[in-house]
């Protein structure tokens, strides 16, 4: 069985009243050779008062305060957090959802019987307000190509993966500057730089808090977040080649459409005219470049540049761009 350190890593923000629960989780994990690294994005509840309660419990709880000069958000955290680890395996998490108490063993004992592995992922299951009320989240089919992730078949959630540290270290890890599907966007990066990897699909592994207050609420989209979205997309359409998916023009029409999506979402949903002018004006060159990878005929192709013109002027368009 494997004895080496694993290094939790969880950004937190005002999350005094359900990190108790989270922390509680992982002090009854099976396996026990880890540290928790909590980092503060700095709260203005009792978040810090609720953590220094758990190191004083246990040693093997660190609190860390985001740098001032780190851009806030979870992901400036993740990377501290990285940048202070000391385990040879780091596993991200949230600080609203719970492990199973088999979450690392479960894991680790893949790792012990393929040592070349670079990442064990795993599933989780949504809950509410009981965990014995739970909606399981696992992929509909297993990873064989890059396509059955930008399709959303294989996905990944951000607690999934437990990485090897040296797999990670040259890499560049989570966007700071990203606001909307930042797990997304790493988790794809990841697999088109070809890590080996395995899926435990026994059973989930953890628990994944659904709430109002979830920073992926609809209610809180903005500009910026629908942007990230867009350009998400676009990084996988002109990836295509690193990419090296075994149905390349499928992928191509695949991420093109994405991106004719991700940009109806963007400007239909904003009630400004000269603002959704000029979001079609700054993303342009990515509609052109999704259009022009499709390789559709003459009447395909009008019927794009008419959804992008009702998008743009009426905010309808939709099944002229993605069908």
């Amino acid at each position: 069985m494997q004895t080496d350190l694993v290094s939790i890593i969880i950004p937190t923000y005002n999350r005094a009243k359900l990190l108790p629960e989270t922390l509680d989780s992982i002090l009854e994990q099976s396996y026990n050779n880890w540290e928790c690294i909590i980092v503060d994005d700095r709260s203005t509840d009792k978040t810090k008062e609720v953590v220094n309660h758990y190191t004083k419990l246990d040693s093997r709880f660190l609190f860390y305060e985001r740098p001032i000069e780190r851009l806030n958000g979870a992901n400036a955290c993740r990377n501290y957090g990285f940048e202070k680890s000391n385990g040879q395996y780091i596993n991200w998490f949230d600080s609203d959802d719970i492990m199973l108490p088999n979450f690392l063993k479960s894991k680790l004992e893949i790792f012990n019987n393929e040592n070349s592995l670079e990442a064990v992922f795993a599933f989780g299951a949504y809950f509410d307000t009981s965990i014995y009320d739970i909606e399981v989240s696992k992929p509909d089919i297993s990873y064989t190509d890059i396509l059955d992730y930008v399709t959303n078949r294989f996905y990944l959630i951000t607690h999934g993966p437990l990485w090897k540290k040296t797999f990670l270290k040259d890499k560049e890890l989570y966007d700071e500057h990203r606001q909307k599907i930042q797990d997304t966007e790493f988790h794809f990066r990841m697999l088109i730089e070809g890590v080996k990897f395995k899926f435990y699909d026994a059973s989930h592994l953890f628990l994944i808090r659904r709430g109002d207050d979830r920073i992926s609420s609809r209610k809180s989209l903005t500009v910026s977040k629908l942007e990230d979205v867009l350009k998400y997309h676009y990084f996988t359409l002109i990836s295509s080649k690193k990419a090296k998916s075994k149905q390349q023009q499928k992928y191509l029409e695949v991420t093109s459409r994405n991106i004719l999506k991700s940009f109806y979402e963007l400007v239909a949903y904003q009630d400004s005219l000269l603002l959704r002018y000029r979001l079609f004006k700054k993303h342009r060159k990515k509609i052109e470049e999704a259009s022009s990878s499709l390789k559709d005929n003459f009447i395909s192709s009008i019927k794009i540049k008419l959804g992008v013109i009702f998008t743009v002027i009426f905010k309808k368009g939709f099944s002229l761009l993605v069908k």
